[in-house]
């Protein structure tokens, strides 16, 4: 059985281009090694020019074509963008840190916070959290695009959601 694999590896990578696709296909279907199963299905390609004719590339044509390195986007603006990533395509930043502005409670008991860089913030949930105007916070990134407040004198954390 490993001679039958060894030997169907074998003919996979040195498929002619007299192969037609289906049994290039079919040769890619065999392979145990998923690895080895992915570069062969990459290295078929199809010419829909001449629409029937296939031809196969060796595994180093394959690897070749392996792009290189993406630079990730950087923006300097991070501050004015946090908490809006659902709303743009760039994630920035996983904390921030603020200064209050002012703060206020809304009629169920949810705190509403501005801060010095001109965010909107509103807590969801309605425990109780000490602030005052000219404190330090912290806004951190949490799981499935929540965000959290937090203060360094205390353990104490709720949950906000950006408005502005």
């Amino acid at each position: 059985m490993k001679y039958l694999l060894i030997s169907l590896g074998l003919v996979v990578t040195t498929v002619s281009a007299a192969v037609p696709t289906e049994q290039a296909l079919e040769l890619c279907r065999a392979e145990q090694n998923a690895l080895k199963r992915l570069l062969c299905y990459d290295a078929i390609n199809v010419d829909s020019a001449v629409g029937a004719s296939s031809t196969v590339a060796t595994k180093s044509q394959a690897l070749a074509t392996v792009p290189t390195a993406i630079q990730p986007k950087t923006d300097t603006n991070t501050d004015n963008s946090f908490g809006l990533e659902h709303k743009q395509k760039e994630q920035d930043a996983d904390l921030i840190h603020v200064t209050v502005k002012s703060f206020s409670y809304s009629a169920h008991d949810e705190l509403q916070v501005e801060f010095a860089n001109g965010q909107q913030w509103r807590q969801q949930g309605n425990d109780y959290y000490p602030i005052a105007v000219g404190e330090r916070h912290s806004i951190k990134r949490g799981i499935f695009n929540s965000f959290v407040l937090a203060n360094d004198k205390n353990n104490r954390t709720i949950k906000i959601r950006r408005n502005q």
